[in-house]
């Protein structure tokens, strides 16, 4: 039985982050390098929307796998599993390519498939196993930790993949030498942590539906809903800004790599503040607020585009500084919500109604994928962010009205 004494739990908040940290520079830099791949050579946003489609459509479709063994298995064994798919999924991808000689687009979709298993399955064994490897005073300061880490990736991401663009090309040796180096440091930092015992299953606990506690716990079932309906439309901006910069403005690859840091620095500018506090007083009802005001930033997207710039280096500082703005907004969205959920769920609960919240917040993400790039393929782009602005901004607003919700206080 370990004894998680402050000081040891100060010391996982730090190996925890690390390994964070190199998994997902390493996974940042990776991704960027394909979607720039797939921007430059293929002049329909359709084709980019494929490749954003398939992870969402993957985690729907492992998750009722993930459930019958999350809540059973050892956590560290499944975290441990699911880095060495990883690692495995990496070297055949570079087998394809290099031996066998695959279609990179075919290649592509099957390292995407393989990724978004693996990423699916750590992703719920860890967020499950936060109270196993940290005091509940340091929930908040890890799961602020966690959005800094994730920032600071996507900020050196983007750029050490332009940087690795402009001086390899299309090598895309160099991409998977360094996805695999960082996932197996982060194997091996991961594997420093020390859990906590496991809360015993029992036949009780084993039976329980977690959709039936969470369609019981309205407030529950409110912060997933919240968290479907941003995924939704935030698909106008993960196809729309990139399809503009690359294919209608036609900046430059420095340039996309910078406003994707911007998101990024955002997130890592909140975080750190956010990590200084030990607790939220009304995390709903912060993050509700914080998406009121996401949803206004669709109608500014959308009026600026319709209005026009003068000029592309106008536009470039303008879109850098709406992805600094939408990276603020975006942590105080995440954070609170995050640590309110992890306190509030039972840890013998934990596995099962994670693996539900990221389906089920993933759902609708296909759809709004696919409606998104054929918005953009046939719709002007103003348009299209003025609609979803709207009816984002209805949606959220009236749902606590229609359910009659009080938020504050919670």
């Amino acid at each position: 039985m370990i004894e998680m004494t402050p000081k040891l739990s100060h010391r996982q908040l730090l190996f925890a982050s690390t390994a964070l940290l190199g998994a997902n520079i390493g996974s940042s830099t990776f991704s960027f390098a394909m979607g720039l791949f797939l921007l430059k050579n293929y002049s329909s946003a359709a084709v980019f929307g494929l490749s954003q489609a398939i992870g969402p459509v993957v985690s729907l479709l492992i998750a009722p796998i993930l459930r019958t063994f999350i809540d059973k298995v050892s956590k560290q064994r499944i975290i441990s599993a699911a880095q060495l798919l990883s690692i495995c999924g990496l070297l055949l991808f570079a087998a394809l390519l290099q031996l066998f000689k695959l279609d990179f687009i075919v290649a592509i979709l099957f390292i995407l498939v393989v990724l978004r298993i693996a990423d699916q399955i750590f992703d719920v064994a860890y967020m499950a196993s936060v109270t196993l490897i940290v005091n509940q005073h340091d929930i908040p300061k890890l799961k602020s930790y966690e959005q800094m880490v994730s920032s600071f990736s996507t900020i050196v991401g983007p750029v050490l993949g332009a940087a690795c663009f402009t001086a390899f090309g299309m090598n895309f040796t160099i991409f998977i030498v360094l996805e695999l180096l960082c996932e197996l440091i982060a194997l091996i930092v991961m594997r420093w942590l020390k859990f906590r015992a496991e809360p015993q299953i029992t036949a009780v606990t084993a039976t329980q539906n977690e959709l039936a506690y969470i369609f019981h716990d309205h407030l529950l079932f409110f912060a997933i809903w919240l968290g479907s309906a941003i995924n939704f439309f935030y698909s106008a901006f993960s196809i729309g800004l990139p399809y503009i910069q690359i294919h209608i403005l036609k900046l430059s690859s420095q340039v996309y790599g910078f406003s994707e840091a911007a998101m990024s620095i955002g997130i890592l500018l909140t975080s750190l503040v956010l990590s200084r506090k030990s607790g939220y007083a009304q995390p709903l009802f912060t993050s509700w607020r914080t998406a009121v005001g996401f949803s206004g930033l669709f109608l500014v997207m959308g009026s600026v585009l319709t209005i026009g710039l003068p000029s592309k280096l106008i536009f470039s500082i303008f879109i850098i500084s709406f992805n600094l703005i939408m990276g603020m907004m975006l942590a105080v969205l995440d954070t609170p919500v995050l640590v309110w959920m992890t306190e509030r769920i039972p840890n013998e609960l934990q596995g099962r109604v994670f693996n539900i919240m990221r389906t089920t917040v993933q759902v609708l993400m296909p759809i709004g994928i696919i409606i998104a790039s054929w918005s953009f393929d046939h719709v002007a782009a103003g348009s299209v962010f003025l609609v979803s602005g709207i009816l984002f901004v209805l949606i959220v607003v009236l749902y606590p009205r229609f359910f009659n919700l009080s938020l504050k206080g919670v």
